[in-house]
């Protein structure tokens, strides 16, 4: 079986500040995405599973279409797998009502007047993320355990939670060490990507212009994150 630990916005700092052993593995470092314009999820990820740059086609559908990017299997690097499982991954299989949901009380939030209004917005946004996270971790747990080739597990808690609690360095070490926790539980040989990092813009945060990469086998460099398809391939074809 072939893992992916997908994490949006896993940040090489913190990874390396709050010493994530299994997130980080024997190689770790940053993926270049300064091909790309802005570092936006949805291209990033799209770019990652069809093995080229996807911006231009992507972000024509707008900020608002992109978010309905379904491509097709056969378009993938998923496709050489006999018996694949993608969990969650934008432009894939991703939960598209989770995410309405965020970006409806992320608007409530910078809209609201009052700061009682606004801690109460930011309690509802951080249980739904936590919620959310919770269902994603036990299915990459049972999937783990299931007659798969390859898994892929997207987990988005570091990217939804950052953007209003970055500078709440006790929830974002909570998170990355369940992160690390659940990197801990895999048994085979398991790449962990990120598609961007994310920066501190006061208590808030944004993306970062670099993701995240490790493995426990080899020494990937400075790797582009359309280069993973390839990489893949080349690791399947090998095993």
């Amino acid at each position: 079986m072939m893992i992916i630990f997908a994490i949006d916005a896993l940040e090489y700092t913190l990874v390396e500040e709050f010493n994530c052993s299994n997130l980080k593995q024997k190689f770790y470092g940053k993926t270049n995405i300064k091909e790309f314009s802005e570092p936006k999820t949805m291209v990033l990820w799209s770019s990652f599973m069809t093995g080229k740059n996807m911006e231009k086609e992507i972000v024509a559908k707008g900020d608002k279409e992109m978010w309905n990017t379904r491509l097709d299997f056969n378009d993938t690097f998923f496709k050489q797998f006999e018996n694949p499982k993608i969990i969650d991954l934008p432009g894939f299989s991703y939960i598209k009502e989770q995410h309405e949901m965020e970006r409806k009380l992320l608007k409530e939030y910078f809209d609201a007047k009052s700061e009682e209004e606004k801690k109460k917005i930011r309690g509802a946004y951080n249980n739904l993320s936590f919620e959310h996270h919770r269902k994603i971790k036990q299915e990459f747990s049972t999937a783990l355990k299931g007659d798969y080739d390859f898994v892929l597990g997207y987990f988005s808690v570091a990217d939804v939670i950052g953007h209003l609690n970055f500078g709440n360095r006790t929830m974002m070490k909570m998170i990355y060490k369940d992160l690390d926790e659940i990197a801990g539980t895999i048994n085979e040989p398991y790449i962990v990507l990120s598609d961007h990092g994310m920066e501190a813009v006061g208590i808030f945060g944004d993306h970062s212009s670099y993701g995240f990469w490790s493995t426990g086998f080899k020494d990937l460099g400075s790797p582009k994150i359309t280069d993973f398809a390839g990489m893949i391939k080349g690791l399947k074809d090998v095993n």
